[in-house]
């Protein structure tokens, strides 16, 4: 990513990605997109959503496509899909990211042989999703990880810690959890909860687009250095 890219030039951008007069984010139909500059080239990845039942997977991914944020939880039934544009600088190239967001309900895993492999074919990233109040989850992580994701799928995977701010609940350390990036070489973001309606929402998910954008890219560029 440009170093200046996050102070100047982003803002003028993801305006296009706004409701005009607001700050709320536009959904964009199948065959609609941003209206950016004809010459960035638009790119498309799928990123699997994984974690146990109540560990915040469509919070995540209702905050990473602006859509409104459930006051409480509802099990995903099947499977539910949401896509997200991002345009961001690579180097001096402005570029139009797609990503396509799965989530699956843990029953519907369980109970569907075809959920899982469905949203594990052609994956990009894996979302590994869980909770910072708890510990169960916390501790079953590394059986998700081997689940969720296979060395042939050449995925990308990231951890997702939501509840952050609830410090006086939680269950996980910040230790634990530098100690499991070192261990697996997985980085981790910390989601907080959504901003009030007076706060511009896009600048507080920018951080998180940024890194899983610019992540997903230096993957890309990682498998094309490797020789068949």
């Amino acid at each position: 990513m440009a170093p200046e890219w996050a102070i100047g030039e982003s803002k003028g951008y993801q305006q296009k990605l706004l409701i005009p007069g607001t700050n709320k984010r536009k959904f964009f139909g199948l065959l609609e997109k941003p209206n950016l500059p004809p010459s960035a080239p638009n790119v498309t990845y799928k990123l699997f959503m994984y974690g146990k039942v109540s560990s915040g997977k469509t919070w995540t991914m209702n905050r990473l496509s602006g859509q409104e944020v459930p006051s409480h939880h509802i099990e995903t039934v099947g499977i539910q899909c949401s896509h997200v544009f991002w345009p961001m600088k690579i180097g001096n190239r402005l570029i139009l990211f797609r990503l396509e967001i799965w989530d699956a309900g843990e029953a519907s895993v369980k109970r569907y042989n075809h959920v899982l492999p469905a949203c594990r074919e052609g994956v990009d990233a894996v979302l590994l999703c869980f909770s910072l109040t708890d510990r169960e989850g916390w501790l079953d992580l590394p059986h998700m990880l081997a689940t969720a994701s296979q060395p042939t799928d050449r995925a990308a995977v990231i951890g997702i810690a939501t509840r952050c701010e609830q410090f006086a609940n939680r269950e996980v350390t910040e230790m634990e959890l530098e100690s499991f990036e070192a261990t697996h070489g997985i980085p981790v973001l910390k989601m907080v909860a959504s901003p009030d309606d007076h706060t511009d929402e896009v600048s507080s998910i920018a951080p998180v687009l940024n890194f899983l954008c610019k992540r997903l890219w230096q993957r890309d560029q990682e498998l094309l250095s490797i020789k068949p």
